[in-house]
């Protein structure tokens, strides 16, 4: 059975959806579209997916990974499925893939922070710095345009909620309503590259 992998974006309102709800909504818009999936084994069987790493509520996400299996697959499919996705959600690419699963894949990814009204600088890039060593991986770290660009490692503990928290704790910001985050890609670190690969 096909398993389709899938980036896509997050934009506008529904990024406020939680991360766990994402896969009934993707089901529901397959099921509407006439896609077949397959289901997993056991006594509560649901549709088989695998999503990347989560995404805070209120962080864009510009190029999002998620594994779907499905009884069948052809082009037309992923057409039909993005004309019943929400507003804000839109399958970009899709290909059938094998090999390691997701969560082995998704080690890397580059965030863009902006201030609203107002520039991040140099000591914002030095809080936000200090805090990815301390819970995670920084592979890079820059200002752009007044924006922090930060491309990390070890997701699962270097989320966006605590760069906001640092960014609070230095009084660069009051929280989430003074900041703009987007997650701009996902994939796999190349030490070689120093690059981040994509998954599809």
């Amino acid at each position: 059975m096909p398993r389709i992998r899938i980036i896509f974006e997050k934009k506008g309102w529904i990024t406020f959806l939680n991360h766990l709800d994402l896969p009934v909504l993707f089901s529901r818009a397959a099921r509407r579209a006439g896609l077949s999936q397959e289901f997993t084994q056991g006594f509560s069987p649901h549709p088989h997916i695998s999503l990347g790493p989560a995404l805070a509520a209120g962080v864009e996400g510009v190029q999002e990974p998620a594994d779907f299996w499905f009884n069948e697959w052809d082009d037309s499919c992923s057409v039909r499925w993005n004309d019943k996705l929400p507003e804000g959600i839109q399958i970009l690419k899709h290909a059938e893939v094998e090999g390691p699963s997701l969560s082995k894949l998704a080690t890397a990814a580059i965030y863009r922070i902006s201030g609203v009204g107002f520039e991040l600088g140099s000591d914002a890039l030095e809080t936000l710095q200090k805090e990815i060593a301390r819970t995670g991986i920084l592979y890079g770290a820059s200002i752009d345009k007044g924006s922090a660009v930060l491309t990390v490692g070890d997701l699962e503990h270097c989320g966006a909620g605590n760069l906001v928290r640092s960014l609070k704790e230095e009084g660069i910001c009051e929280g989430w309503k003074d900041l703009y985050l987007i997650r701009e890609c996902v994939g796999t670190w190349d030490a070689e590259t120093g690059t981040i690969l994509p998954l599809i």
